[in-house]
């Protein structure tokens, strides 16, 4: 019985040390790539990182975004990584933070997908990996980790491809890969509308929240048209590919 509560008591201590250490930081560096792909953004996998973590109560940035002057300080950042260990049977992916000094801070439950499609199976995976973080209710303590010398980066050019930076103040959409198409999320997350390709690259039936439309690219913007009493209604809408 002894040796049962001492090995609960040090399975809590573990547990709290880590959530305040994760708790001690603000601010969170999002590669633009993931080490497992060429190609920046791959599947959305940076942008769905950085909105996950947004909703988790941090403030992140991409690595090559300015940054408060609170966070000028390398070492009162975290750096987040994706891992993925899948196989062929299931993609796995799992969320790791480390500190300036790379040094493993926290690491999520791993995130599986089954689908075989891989723009699919990629964002589920990391999606699903997130709801486990979500379970560990970050919230930060106010404290700044590190003291260390302020060091000069330098700032890379480019932002991954459809990634630009969000107006939180506005009504953002995020298109996730589906078949045949994309869902429509919401900062709740909440799937708000369903899109399916057509032959044409700027044209997409839509279903959801009670209607059957179309969405088309006029001059640049998203517009979604449908039929409400029998009557035409044109919105634009605000949508992160």
């Amino acid at each position: 019985m002894k040796k049962y509560l001492l090995s609960l008591f040090l399975l809590v201590s573990i547990a709290a040390s880590a959530q305040k250490t994760l708790n001690d930081y603000k601010y969170v560096i999002v590669p633009l790539k993931y080490e497992f792909f060429k190609e920046e953004n791959k599947y959305r996998l940076n942008t769905i990182t950085k909105f996950n973590l947004t909703k988790m109560g941090f403030e992140p940035f991409y690595e090559n975004e300015n940054l408060p002057s609170e966070a000028n300080d390398r070492c009162n950042r975290l750096f987040v990584n994706v891992e993925s260990d899948g196989s062929f049977l299931a993609t796995k992916l799992t969320v790791v933070f480390r500190d300036c000094d790379n040094k493993v801070v926290y690491t999520s439950e791993p995130g599986k997908s089954k689908s075989k499609e891989y723009k699919i199976s990629y964002p589920e995976a990391l999606n699903n990996a997130f709801e486990n973080l979500y379970s560990f209710g970050y919230a930060y303590n106010g404290t700044i980790a590190s003291s260390k010398p302020i060091t000069n980066e330098p700032k890379k050019s480019e932002a991954p491809v459809s990634s630009a930076q969000i107006d939180e103040t506005k009504d953002y959409l995020f298109a996730q890969p589906i078949i045949n198409g994309f869902q429509l999320i919401d900062k709740t997350p909440k799937i708000v509308y369903k899109i399916y390709k057509t032959s044409q690259p700027d044209y997409f039936t839509v279903q959801g929240d009670g209607i059957v439309g179309a969405l088309l690219k006029k001059n640049g913007e998203w517009i979604l048209e449908y039929y409400k009493d029998d009557k035409p209604v044109s919105e634009k809408l605000l949508i992160k590919f």
